[in-house]
């Protein structure tokens, strides 16, 4: 079995539904599709179901955009399985690769995808200040792939 590759676009850290819909908004204005990535560990913070319902109200309030969405389960076997069983369709699961392989063959069989890696993605959080002032060009730069480093 090959592991899956991580998602040829772009991806952006999102915490909230407000975070989410700025993010897919920014990604139409690029003419991209989006990842919409949970912090890291957040299967254990946040919640599988918390996600699933995030995931779900951006998908509802602008059901027009391109994207998937991952939650980071982090090296803990027991929250990739919990979101599996919510119905989560895309994790990252950080632990050793047995274990990987054992929940790939589970989430296969669901048509969930599990990547052993996050893609890198922008936080908008940890923009500066005056960065923040701009998130949504902020956003769409990153997604445009224009952004300059500095």
């Amino acid at each position: 079995m090959t592991p899956p590759s991580p998602p040829p676009v772009k991806a952006v850290i999102v915490r909230t539904l407000d975070e989410a819909l700025a993010a897919l908004d920014a990604a139409r204005e690029a003419g991209v599709a989006v990842t919409l990535l949970s912090p890291p560990g957040a299967a254990g913070t946040m919640g599988a179901g918390f996600w699933q319902a995030l995931i779900e109200a951006a998908a509802e309030e602008r059901p027009d955009a391109r994207f998937t969405a991952l939650l980071d389960c982090g090296p803990w076997p027991g929250f990739a399985m919990a979101a599996l069983r919510q119905g989560v369709k895309g994790l990252v699961f950080t632990g050793d690769a047995q274990t990987l392989m054992r929940l790939r063959g589970i989430a296969e069989a669901s048509g969930a995808t599990i990547l052993d890696r996050a893609p890198a993605a922008l936080d908008p959080a940890a923009l500066d200040p005056d960065a923040s002032r701009n998130q949504p060009a902020a956003l769409r730069v990153w997604l445009a792939g224009e952004r300059r480093d500095g």
